[in-house]
């Protein structure tokens, strides 16, 4: 392989400033003279300086990084002697070795070269022509403008992230600003792999697969940067902390080439300053929470006051009076007192449903207390949807009637307050069904209740007393049309136009053998209370 094989190489890659490695240096410098006899895959080895040593105990005289010049004048002419050299230079992490040729060699030895091309260690030939002098001043020359070149890039990376902290609004913005300075594609994740925000073109790598996220969240000992290119996408994650605690995962796409060591320091840096920006967003969250927290309780605890002032912050929470809502409770299968572990499990209980609600448009009308979680939904959200996209087989759910206005969330808090009582793990509860077991259970609320929507929708005087009259006529008959028309002393067609207005009017279907019993205990329980 020649120099001008690498240039060609260098050309076809993508255009980022050149690293100090081997690889450039032979296309950048009079190496570019250089023919490459081994070791090929291992051209991208750090250079840090060139070295010239024609002596007899070569390993003694080299450093890491250093690429060896020698005329071969003492390179060993024994199998064994070359292959313990070229094991010597690869443990002291030689960038390479290169030998002008022809004067005391021809060319490297055929074991030598062997031996380096089986360990991946660079050797090159170079003219001899071309001085040793002229190799090391440009070299040294072309790796201190590199140095220089770094330097002057990593303080625009500083600048630019540090000016990215100040500005950002979100996640994004800083994702956006560390893809301009690196031309990579970036990209930020929560714990469960949602989107907090990216570049523009970073879409195409989202999501990332469940085993990246799962190696995302490993702990490692000092929290660095680390590849997955064993992935598809090759990615690079680097964790975002918060007081030590996993707080996101910020991703870099490195599907073009490994990221750099100064590049990796950049991605760690954005790491840190998006720890502060996530700090920062929490503490105002938590404060906003606790206000949410504040009102949310007032109005399941009835201390709700409807003056303009509580009204205005009302709206400013997303709650609306006369908007129709249930009030829900979790139930976490934490003991009380909470540990450590379950207050972490309440935290993201609620994260969780807080983006859940939030992608339904609806507000955040959450408290937490002990191991519930308190909230309102909005009667057109399914709760059984919502259970089945947020359940996990632990927590437990227990869901109100409807509810308008304050003094009735008060109502429904109690409803929830006597579901949790034998609420067991996964399960979920709904008042409204079963309200009507706890009608014969014999529980007088619950009959107070069921009574009085069943009063509601049957209307007032007249209308009211035909309804329960039809209605008792129904239940006497066991629900035969014929015979509870003879009762009523009604031609059957009037019959059938009553039920069609009592189905309107109770919102329930009379050929339902549930409806009908539940109508005929509540004629029972009507009489029982005229009595």
């Amino acid at each position: 392989m020649t120099a001008s094989d690498v240039a060609t190489a260098g050309r076809s890659a993508p255009e980022r400033p050149a690293a100090l490695d081997l690889a450039t240096a032979l296309v950048e410098t009079p190496l570019r003279h250089a023919r490459v006899v081994a070791g090929e895959a291992s051209l991208s080895r750090p250079l840090r300086w060139v070295h010239m040593v024609d002596h007899p105990d070569i390993v003694a005289w080299v450093q890491p990084g250093q690429l060896l010049l020698t005329t071969g004048y003492h390179w060993p002419d024994d199998p064994a002697a070359e292959r313990a050299l070229i094991e010597a230079l690869v443990e002291r992490e030689l960038a390479g070795v290169a030998l002008a040729v022809p004067r005391f060699l021809d060319a490297f030895p055929a074991t030598s070269r062997r031996v380096a091309q089986a360990l991946d260690f660079p050797l090159l030939e170079i003219p001899w022509e071309v001085p040793f002098s002229q190799i090391t001043e440009e070299v040294h020359a072309w790796l201190i403008a590199r140095q220089g070149q770094l330097i002057a890039k990593a303080e625009r990376i500083h600048r630019d992230l540090t000016r990215s902290a100040l500005t950002a609004r979100h996640l994004g913005d800083i994702a956006t600003a560390l893809s301009e300075l690196l031309e990579r594609a970036v990209f930020f994740t929560g714990l469960e792999g949602e989107w907090l925000g990216g570049s523009a073109e970073a879409s195409g790598l989202y999501p990332p697969a469940a085993s990246m996220l799962r190696e995302a969240q490993r702990p490692t000992g000092d929290g660095t940067a680390r590849s997955l290119r064993d992935a598809s996408p090759s990615l690079l994650v680097c964790p975002v902390r918060v007081r030590e605690t996993p707080a996101a995962a910020l991703w870099i796409d490195e599907s073009s080439s490994p990221l750099s060591e100064l590049e990796r320091r950049a991605a760690e840096q954005t790491a840190l300053i998006s720890a502060l920006h996530l700090s920062h967003q929490q503490a105002l969250q938590a404060q906003e929470i606790r206000l949410g927290y504040a009102f949310v309780d007032s109005l399941l605890e009835g201390r709700f006051e409807a003056t303009p002032a509580a009204l205005e912050r009302a709206a400013l929470q997303g709650w609306e009076p006369e908007a129709r809502y249930r009030v829900c409770a979790i139930l976490l299968d934490e003991p009380v007192p909470l540990s450590r572990e379950g207050l972490a499990h309440r935290e993201r209980w609620e994260q969780r449903l807080g983006r859940w609600l939030k992608a339904r448009g609806q507000p955040r009308l959450i408290s937490v207390s002990l191991n519930q979680l308190m909230f309102l939904l909005r009667v057109e959200i399914s709760t059984e949807t919502l259970w089945q996209q947020l359940g996990d087989g632990e927590a437990a759910l227990a869901v109100s009637r409807e509810v308008t206005g304050a003094t009735a969330i008060g109502s429904g808090a109690g409803d929830v307050a006597r579901l949790l009582v034998s609420l067991k793990p996964g399960e979920r509860r709904d008042f409204e069904a079963l309200l009507f077991d706890r009608v014969l259970a014999g529980d007088a609320e619950a009959r107070r209740l069921f009574l009085e929507r069943l009063s509601t929708a049957l209307g007032e005087g007249e209308r009211r007393e035909t309804a329960l009259a039809t209605l008792r006529a129904l239940g006497a008959s066991g629900f035969q049309l014929a015979q509870a028309a003879r009762a009523l002393e009604i031609h059957i067609s009037t019959l059938r136009y009553r039920l069609e207005r009592l189905e309107q009017a109770l919102n329930r279907d009379l050929a339902d053998p549930e409806t009908r019993l539940q109508l005929q205990i509540a004629v029972r329980l009507f009489d029982e209370g005229a009595e």
